[in-house]
């Protein structure tokens, strides 16, 4: 099973905070759970504020496809990454961290600044996070690679440079097709029919779904055949015309922080459904893998080949 994911490719820095009720930086809107796209005036402001109401304290490789890819990569798939990625030093890190568990890149364009994320944490451990794109989705304009893989997994990109490559991708790949649309494309509501209409498996939170606009039936109508439903700490459902299954959260040894828990499911449910699981043993598995991924910062939390390999065999162990 080869993956083809496409999506941001960030450096993510984080910042804690004692709440993020402090922040108070113009008419931002800062909530829990939220995720905004800012100008580059706009974003070294934010990052200037934090630096005085609270501390940095990790940095790492960041973008939901990219996270999703760090994680299948990990885990043993053969795993190809498409997008784009500024000539600067963020980039480089961000393409190291993928090339050293084998990710190929050789779908990345180099052009202009790599995007890059403020995850801002409070002492609830709620998170809050702020996206500069930079410039790099610029060179996405005019790419239109032959895609090939088994299953292309997509994420939000910010620009209208990257919603039409990802259009593109869709037309012209012929295997399995998910996508998570997080805060930014699910921001765009009904206008992003054209890319639904062409995936099969959604992965989306509550409130994105509600900000998209689309009834579960309505996406029926449109093709879409299950969707795998975050409901953050309460767990999360498989839905499909067939009927819902919901499954508590796994038990976190560590809530260390939780970015990223949504891709890291992602991750898991991919995995499990291609490694030839049921439905409810792939959601399982995502749930897993999610609050494993709490115990670290970012990407530092995400488990490795064995541990994950360990939960595959007790899951078809119970399925026997």
């Amino acid at each position: 099973m080869k993956f083809l994911l496409s999506g941001a490719l960030n450096l993510d820095l984080f910042y804690e905070v004692p709440s993020l009720k402090e922040i108070g930086l113009g008419g931002l809107e800062v909530a829990p759970g939220g995720e905004v796209a800012l100008s580059l005036e706009a974003f070294e402001a934010l990052e200037e504020r934090l630096s005085q109401i609270g501390k940095r304290v990790a940095h790492c490789g960041g973008g939901s496809a990219a996270n999703t890819a760090f994680a299948l990569a990990r885990f043993g798939f053969e795993v190809a990454f498409l997008g784009a990625c500024g000539r600067d030093e963020a980039g480089e890190h961000v393409l190291a961290e993928l090339a050293e568990f084998g990710v190929d890149l050789s779908g990345v364009r180099r052009e202009g600044t790599t995007g890059r994320a403020l995850i801002v944490l409070d002492s609830r451990r709620d998170r809050f996070i702020a996206v500069c794109p930079g410039t790099c989705e610029k060179a996405l304009a005019d790419f239109d690679p032959e895609p090939s893989g088994d299953w292309l997994h997509l994420s939000s990109l910010v620009s209208e440079e990257g919603l039409a490559f990802h259009l593109r991708l869709v037309r012209r790949f012929f295997g399995r097709r998910s996508l998570d649309p997080g805060e930014i494309y699910a921001a765009r509501g009904r206008t992003l029919r054209p890319l639904l209409a062409r995936v099969t498996t959604l992965f989306i939170t509550e409130s994105e779904l509600f900000k998209l606009g689309f009834s579960p039936e309505e996406l029926w109508g449109l093709g879409v055949r299950e969707i795998f439903l975050k409901h953050g700490a309460r767990g999360a459902a498989r839905l499909s015309p067939e009927g819902e299954i919901f499954l508590p959260a796994a038990k976190a040894e560590e809530v260390v922080d939780n970015t990223g828990a949504g891709d890291f499911f992602d991750a898991g449910v991919l995995a499990g459904l291609a490694l030839g699981l049921s439905p409810e043993a792939a959601l399982r598995l995502g749930l897993r893998v999610a609050a494993a991924s709490l115990r670290d910062y970012g990407r530092r939390g995400c488990p490795g080949r064995e541990e994950f390999l360990n939960w595959v065999r007790e899951l078809k162990e119970d399925a026997a």
